[in-house]
């Protein structure tokens, strides 16, 4: 195993699920209220919880104030990006550097990119990143070279040694999976579950990106939770000690969230991104 394909915290405990959150995830809760919880507000709703970190995207503008409210409610700290330019990739990581984060992830560029370009840009991204110290993983994204299935398996032939961060929902969108077996949905995407050191626990229905999931017993949750369990058993296959698979509740306010015409979100992402991460034990304790 290459150096930096999982997050590992240089421990001889034994391999781990870590859920977490996401801080876009968090924008506009609770669930159509007056005023916005504040950071403090949501990172200590995530510690009781029992969530171990908050994936952000950060600038300049909101870097202090999350890392110090990260700080004081104990939660470890992811960031994303979507680079263009490996210059993208380069001021992420310094920043990652300065304020401690555990890993990086990569929505590279855009479908219109030719994959030369992308191999290249993940591929020196990837050694910035672990040269830094530092996991870089791969998001499968809408509106990035990993839109699709078909794209993100030409990348991987390209470049086999990338980790993914596995965002499913687009995949089943972008391809109106149902989760029937006739559609062959884990066997084409098994190389990339292969792959997989992070999740996104989002789920679709095959039409939305994000639907509400009741208590877990939808059809499309069980989906989920099954290609979850295939990840989930390649990457316990390879594990060491110390080695940490994150999975990180991510429910995005509105557009992702379904509305009322008032705006009015119909699902309450708090409750659903806690289901998440059940699901996401769920899946773990599934797979062998």
């Amino acid at each position: 195993m290459a150096a930096f394909d999982r997050l590992n915290d240089g421990t001889q405990s034994a391999p781990r699920l870590r859920v977490q959150q996401t801080l876009w995830g968090m924008v506009k809760l609770p669930m159509n209220g007056a005023a916005e919880w504040t950071l403090d507000e949501k990172f200590a709703r995530c510690k009781a919880a029992g969530l171990e970190g908050v994936e952000c995207w950060l600038d300049d503008s909101n870097e202090k104030d999350v890392t110090e409210a990260l700080q004081r409610h104990g939660l470890r700290l992811a960031l994303g990006h979507r680079p263009f330019k490996i210059d993208d990739t380069q001021r992420l990581i310094e920043r990652a550097v300065r304020v401690g984060a555990d890993y990086v992830m990569a929505q590279p560029a855009d479908a219109y990119t030719p994959l030369d370009e992308v191999a290249k840009l993940v591929t020196d991204g990837r050694r910035l990143a672990n040269d830094a110290g530092l996991c870089y993983f791969v998001e499968t994204h809408r509106g990035n070279f990993t839109e699709t299935i078909p794209q993100t398996l030409a990348l991987i032939e390209r470049v086999p040694e990338i980790r993914i961060t596995a965002d499913l929902s687009h995949f089943v969108v972008v391809g109106e999976f149902y989760g029937w077996e006739a559609e062959r949905a884990h066997e084409r995407m098994l190389p990339i579950l292969e792959r997989v050191s992070h999740i996104h626990g989002r789920i679709s229905n095959g039409e939305q990106v994000q639907v509400d999931c009741g208590d877990g017993s939808t059809p499309w949750a069980r989906f989920f939770v099954k290609l979850w369990t295939i990840a989930i058993q390649s990457w316990k296959a390879a594990a060491a000690p110390g080695d940490i698979l994150p999975f990180s509740s991510e429910l995005g306010p509105p557009r992702y969230a379904i509305t009322t015409p008032d705006g009015k979100e119909i699902s309450d992402r708090w409750e659903q991104g806690l289901l998440m991460t059940r699901l996401a034990q769920e899946a773990w304790d599934a797979a062998p």
